[in-house]
């Protein structure tokens, strides 16, 4: 459904963070900020912070996070017309508007650990290497992947409560495949028969 849709219908985007859920006989609700939300039904999509979100629906998740590294190059711009992967780095360097962006690397390192400058480097390095014409870099952050140990993401009603969706746990694809888990979640909210089985990606096929 389309923005302009949703808030014809009466939907809002409240934006914060979201603490304190809780599935009740009638409706489930979260905390954003000083307000609590109630909903009929409602779906944790919270990448990386979704682990936290199940367990109070009731849920274990195996949850983690990849933690993926990115330097900017400013003055890589126009040298590369699309991504370029050097595998035995583990990284790609990719056109940006603003410049050259490396981005990459795995790393099992949780929510709360702070970068780690041996990652950036490794990349600053690397990239001096492979294209000295990029410079130096002048930015960089970094970004969690909530990933599950099978690589596959999690998909479906809560087992604990059919008021409960999850849609969580793509890893490197989240972008990829929000399409095709919005409509799966689409379906679910809609009490319809999703088009794909959905019993590899329950909540506790662990």
């Amino acid at each position: 459904m389309a923005a302009q849709a949703i808030f014809a219908r009466g939907g809002h985007f409240v934006k914060g963070e979201a603490k304190d859920l809780n599935v009740g006989e009638r409706s489930v609700t979260v905390r954003v900020g000083e307000k609590t939300h109630a909903a009929d039904r409602m779906v944790i999509a919270a990448g990386a912070w979704s682990r936290t979100l199940a367990k109070q629906a009731g849920d274990r998740v195996r949850l983690d996070t990849e933690r993926g590294y990115h330097v900017l190059f400013p003055q890589g711009h126009g040298l590369l017309t699309r991504p370029v992967c050097y595998t035995e780095y583990g990284f790609y360097m990719t056109p940006m508007a603003d410049g050259l962006r490396a981005a990459g690397t795995v790393e099992l390192g949780g929510l709360k650990a702070p970068l780690n400058k041996k990652r950036t480097e490794m990349i600053r390095n690397a990239v001096r290497t492979l294209m000295p014409a990029a410079g130096e870099g002048t930015s960089e952050w970094m970004g969690f992947r909530p990933s599950m140990p099978d690589s596959l993401p999690v998909i479906g009603r809560s087992p604990r409560s059919d008021r409960v969706i999850h849609a969580f746990g793509h890893g490197h694809l989240g972008l990829t495949m929000a399409g095709i888990t919005g409509q799966l979640v689409s379906d679910l909210i809609a009490y319809r028969t999703p088009g794909l089985d959905l019993l590899p990606f329950r909540s506790d096929r662990f």
